[in-house]
C-alpha cells in the first residue's frame, strides 16, 4: 500500500482524474488514490494564472504527504498532475520538508514552461518525474496556453508539448539531475490502441495509464520492498560542493 494524490487540470471540469485512478487499478495498484479538488470554483483561468494560491495550495498538498510519510515511512508516494496540475504537483515536491521525498511524479499534458527549473522538486523525488507529452496538443497547451501563459506564469512553451529543457544557465548539478531523474515520453501513434489520440487528455485514457503510469508505480514499490536507494545522479556530490 501507499499513497498517490491526482491533481486535476484548470477548472477540474472532466473525468480525467477517475480515469486516472481506475486505469491505476486496473493495472494493479492498490495504494490509496486521492483526486484533489484544488480548483477555485471551476475557474479555469484562476487556475492557470493564479501562481501565489497555486503554491499555497501545492503547500498544503505537500504537508498532507508529510504527515502520511511520518505515519507510513516505508509506504511509497507518488504525485501525479494533469496540465496545470503539473504545476500543483511540482509545487508540492519542491516544498516538501528537509528529509522527505516522493517516489515519483507523472506529469500529464503539462502547462508548466519547458524551461521551467525542475532542479528543487528532483532532489526532493527518489526515483524519477516522468513527463508525457504530446506534440499534436496543439489546441490547449499550443493556442490556449500560448494566450494565458503558463500556469509557472512564464511566457514559453508549454512543457507538455515538446518536453522540458534545461533552464538558462543551468549549473552541472542540474544537468545531471535532469540527465538521471527525467524520462521524457512524447506521443507516439502507437499510443492510439491504448485510448490516447495526442489529445489534451489522452494521456489520461484507462488502457494508457495501465500500461504506461501503473508499471511507474509498481516499480517504485518494488524498489521499496527490496529496500534498495534511489540511484544517485552522477557526480552530484561533487557538484553540490563545486556549487556553493
Amino acid at each position: 500500500m501507499g499513497l498517490i494524490l491526482v491533481f486535476h487540470g484548470a477548472g477540474g471540469i472532466t473525468s480525467a482524474p477517475a480515469q486516472i485512478r481506475r486505469g491505476l487499478h486496473t493495472g494493479g495498484v492498490d495504494h490509496a488514490i486521492e483526486l484533489v479538488d484544488w480548483s477555485a470554483g471551476h475557474n479555469v483561468f484562476e487556475d492557470q494564472t493564479n501562481l501565489q494560491r497555486n503554491r499555497r495550495i501545492a503547500r498544503d498538498s505537500a504537508m498532507r504527504v508529510a504527515r502520511y510519510m511520518g505515519r507510513h515511512p516505508d509506504r511509497p508516494v507518488h504525485l501525479i498532475g494533469l496540465s496545470a496540475g503539473t504545476g500543483i504537483a511540482v509545487f508540492a515536491a519542491e516544498q516538501l520538508p528537509a528529509g522527505a521525498k516522493v517516489d515519483g511524479v507523472c506529469l500529464l499534458a503539462s502547462s508548466l514552461n519547458a524551461k521551467y527549473d525542475l532542479t528543487p522538486a528532483m532532489g526532493n523525488v527518489r526515483n524519477q518525474i516522468t513527463n508525457f507529452s504530446s506534440v499534436a496538443d496543439v489546441g490547449v497547451l499550443g493556442v490556449g496556453v500560448g494566450l494565458a501563459g503558463t500556469v509557472d506564469r512564464g511566457s514559453g512553451v508549454a512543457a507538455g508539448l515538446y518536453g522540458f529543457s534545461l533552464p538558462k544557465d543551468a549549473s552541472r548539478r542540474t544537468k545531471s539531475l535532469y540527465e538521471a531523474k527525467l524520462i521524457e515520453v512524447p506521443w507516439k501513434a502507437e499510443y492510439i490502441i491504448f485510448g490516447h489520440l495526442g489529445d489534451h487528455l489522452g494521456a489520461t485514457s484507462t488502457g494508457f495509464v495501465k500500461r504506461f503510469m501503473a508499471p511507474i508505480v509498481l516499480d517504485a514499490s518494488r524498489l521499496r520492498q527490496q529496500g534498495k536507494p534511489p540511484a544517485r545522479p552522477t557526480g552530484e556530490q561533487e557538484t553540490e560542493q563545486g556549487d556553493q
